[in-house]
């Protein structure tokens, strides 16, 4: 084929290119900080600080410009699941031009010993439903999480966030840890759920501290798209007890807990 253009996706049109008159003009590492929610609670946390809002609809999904702990900011409420959470951070990257993504969230504890409420900072992230571990190509096989060609598995945090977010000296009674998150499409309710799972996908993965449903949507598409990330989560079930009960009863808690984090964080950056 002969003839072609090649334009980047418009972020800004630049009218002085004759060649490509949809060109993007990359910002400076002055653009906002993307601060992604996939609970409502969270975002009315939001809200509630962040100065100067205006806001921006695409779709179903309203994004919200402003200002919080002196820096431009634009967050957005996501819904559940990768598909709702990948589609917003590819927003706030090629329309935004965020310089980074923040997520926060909950998620259900994997192992013994933790509590609803405590805060877990993603080491590391990984999709426990992507398996292709039957596709074989000649030599190559490929491991649970693992995505063909390209042969992302784990997606690591930004070390400079996530040094950031270890510094923060939490309030009494809330404990902070950091571990490897997995993602998946499945709500697991019940202790035995979990336990089959740690049993299973949990030790082909390394053995994951908590598990929930969107970030290595999240986390992939930063890594397309060489933004910084990392990933909050406050856990609203433990392995023991029902998640749905614990979930619907402690999930304003969990958003409590995970906005003064979120804070500290923006100051550093």
């Amino acid at each position: 084929v002969t003839g072609v253009q090649t334009c980047a996706l418009p972020i800004w049109r630049d009218t002085s290119r004759s060649d490509c008159p949809a060109q993007e003009v990359m910002a400076s590492d002055d653009g906002p900080i993307g601060i992604l929610s996939a609970m409502p609670q969270e975002v009315a946390k939001l809200q509630e600080h962040v100065t100067d809002q205006q806001e921006h609809k695409f779709g179903i999904f309203s994004f919200t410009t402003g200002s919080l702990e002196g820096k431009k900011v634009v967050f957005a409420f996501s819904n559940v699941g990768m598909t709702f959470c990948a589609s917003v951070a590819t927003t706030m990257c090629n329309h935004f031009n965020v310089r980074c993504i923040l997520f926060t969230g909950v998620a259900g504890g994997l192992q013994e010993g933790q509590q609803i409420g405590d805060l877990v900072l993603g080491s590391e992230v990984v999709n426990h439903d992507m398996d292709c571990t039957g596709f074989v190509m000649g030599p190559k096989t490929h491991a649970l999480g693992e995505i063909p060609f390209v042969g992302w598995r784990f997606y690591e945090a930004d070390k400079a966030m996530l040094a950031l977010a270890q510094a923060w000296e939490p309030p009494a009674g809330v404990r902070v840890s950091t571990g490897l998150l997995a993602s998946g499409s499945v709500f697991i309710s019940s202790e035995e759920a979990k336990r089959a799972f740690n049993a299973s996908k949990g030790a082909a993965l390394g053995n994951p501290v908590a598990v929930e449903m969107e970030n290595a949507g999240v986390a992939q598409i930063c890594k397309a798209y060489d933004k910084p990330y990392l990933s909050l989560r406050a856990l609203s079930d433990v392995l023991k007890g029902d998640a749905n009960a614990d979930f619907n009863a402690f999930c304003q808690q969990a958003a409590n807990n995970t906005f003064p984090l979120v804070s500290h964080i923006l100051r550093g950056l």
